[in-house]
């Protein structure tokens, strides 16, 4: 039968200290209120501690204020008159694309009504539309992008009478 133990716990008298088991009656029945307190002291000194050191840490590092003051935005500029300045930027951009007027004088841009570019376009037909013709770009003599010289090459190629020159000069 098993044995009574104190405070009603049944006990085999079998104890295993594989498995961790207390021997009965080995617990203090009250509960140590000194060191549990002490435990809860250090705590709060402890977080105290922690709080005073960051707040020295900011009013030592941090120079800004700790909140800015709101700023404050202009009105907006709203349109007093907007069907008047429609008209007016209306009457500005029919004014351009349907005048004459120098865009680059240097460089010979101008602009031109669109109703005449596309009747003078109309007019020069199909090589109105072809790419513009560029000049021929002639590499400078002796250079290694043409014929080294003016004169006809005997055999065709290009140099050869430069090399010919070089050969006879050996």
């Amino acid at each position: 039968m098993p044995e009574q133990a104190a405070d009603g716990q049944l006990h085999t008298g079998v104890h295993d200290d594989a498995v961790g088991h207390a021997r009965p009656g080995t617990e203090a029945a009250t509960l140590a209120l000194r060191p549990v307190l002490l435990t809860g002291l250090f705590i709060v000194l402890f977080v105290g501690a922690t709080l005073a050191g960051l707040r020295l840490y900011y009013t030592l590092t941090v120079s800004l204020p700790l909140m800015r003051p709101p700023r404050t935005f202009p009105e907006p500029r709203l349109q007093r008159a907007p069907a008047g300045d429609l008209d007016a930027f209306l009457r500005d951009q029919t004014a351009r694309l349907a005048g004459y007027a120098w865009i680059d004088r240097d460089r010979g841009i101008a602009r031109m009504p669109i109703d005449a570019a596309m009747a003078r376009l109309a007019a020069e037909g199909d090589a109105g539309f072809a790419a513009p013709v560029q000049p021929e770009q002639v590499p400078p003599f002796g250079s290694r992008g043409g014929a080294s010289s003016g004169l006809p090459a005997p055999d065709g190629q290009p140099g050869s009478h430069q090399r010919a020159a070089s050969e006879g000069t050996r």
